[in-house]
């Protein structure tokens, strides 16, 4: 099962612009400026980083509440346990190195988002910036104490540039090699500090490894969709878990014909926001066998491999919205025959969505993605 939620809040931190706000950006972003690279014409003569603020305020009070009422497993990294990534997606990426890595801390003090934008003339001072936290005149800086704003004591860097949490559980990375730059990072220790009250929520700080921030190294640029994108790509939290039931295999035969059709028998082409559906699952062979019989071979007393999955992703952009998940989508079987819960309240409304099918025979070594048109709409 996934549960999908979104930020509230996001900026980018600008070291080369230290005062400059940009909290309702569409766009945030990690740049690397290199001493003796060219910006606006002109030679730099210092290195410059970028960091990025991200907070989903009274979503993690939702997810608290589901938590606490057992709608959501306890988090945590058992198999009985419901993880938590951090999804970004990747507007444009540029001179991107082959290898590289990108942490997340939870940010240790309260900021304000501001209201500027990177094209603002004259820039907006007012909110979280490089220099400053909130949005007050003049603004309260950062406490490198609590911190340190460089990612180590004593290292000389420009003042600023957020405060964070350090140590085991507090820090959570992805490193990419040579692949999309789009940000999937597993951030449950993280999370679950702020839903067991361990520490205060004020959102993550994503930034480069500190050693990557202070070498002559090009590290080019990433830019994110934000929380004031206009697409469907807002950053958001994918809390997932292990919901299958398999009480019911002994009741049906595994399929085995070679090739066959899993079919949808209640799918509707509506669905409101707020519902939490069952999709009911049938399969049949592709090429029954002639035969006489009395029923339909809909009536099918076969089922899936218990290894079977599902994924839903947008039909228009083909994006994921729930990937294939061997701990989270699996298919599950009860009396009735295959199914598989899907919470709706957080798909995004008036668009249209399809459901994918993984099924997986002899270990893996007959796999068959089923792409089939099975599409529906969700409505406000």
């Amino acid at each position: 099962m996934y549960q999908l939620y979104f930020a509230e809040r996001d900026t980018t931190l600008y070291e080369k612009f230290p005062e400059q706000n940009t909290g309702i950006d569409p766009i945030i972003e990690l740049i690397k400026i290199t001493s003796g690279s060219k910006l606006n014409g002109e030679i730099q003569s210092s290195t410059y980083n970028t960091r990025i603020l991200l907070d989903f305020g009274s979503q993690i009070t939702d997810l608290t509440t589901a938590v606490t009422a057992g709608n959501i497993p306890p988090l945590g990294n058992a198999n009985t346990s419901a993880s938590v990534y951090l999804n970004l997606q990747a507007s444009v990426a540029n001179d991107l190195p082959l290898t590289y890595t990108i942490n997340a801390f939870p940010i240790s003090e309260s900021w304000d988002n501001g209201n500027g934008t990177y094209s603002d003339t004259p820039i907006t001072k007012i909110g979280a910036s490089w220099y400053y936290r909130d949005a007050t005149d003049p603004g309260t800086t950062w406490d490198t104490g609590s911190a340190p704003s460089g990612g180590e004591p004593g290292v000389s860097v420009t003042t600023g540039g957020g405060t964070w949490m350090t140590g085991s559980g507090y820090e959570a990375s992805q490193s990419f090699d040579n692949q999309s730059p789009d940000l999937r990072i597993n951030v449950t220790d993280i999370v679950s500090k702020w839903v067991d009250g361990t520490i205060s929520n004020n959102g993550f700080i994503i930034k480069r490894k500190y050693s990557e921030e202070i070498s002559g190294e090009i590290l080019g640029t990433i830019k994110f969709f934000g929380r004031e994108t206009h697409t469907i790509y807002v950053p958001r939290l994918e809390v997932a878990w292990n919901d299958a039931v398999l009480s019911g295999t002994g009741s049906f035969t595994e399929i085995s014909a070679n090739t066959y059709v899993p079919y949808f028998k209640n799918i509707k082409n509506e669905y409101r926001s707020s519902e939490k559906t069952m999709f009911r699952v049938g399969v049949r062979p592709e090429f029954p066998s002639k035969s006489y019989v009395t029923s339909s071979f809909y009536m099918s007393d076969e089922r899936l491999p218990t290894s079977s999955y599902y994924s839903v992703r947008d039909a228009i952009t083909d994006e994921t919205i729930i990937p294939f998940d061997t701990s989270a989508t699996q298919v599950s079987c009860d009396s009735n025959g295959n199914y598989f819960r899907v919470n709706l309240n957080t798909f995004m409304p008036e668009r249209y969505y399809k459901i994918l099918l993984k099924v997986e025979r002899t270990g893996g070594d007959d796999t068959q993605v089923h792409d089939n048109s099975y599409f529906f709409k969700v409505v406000k």
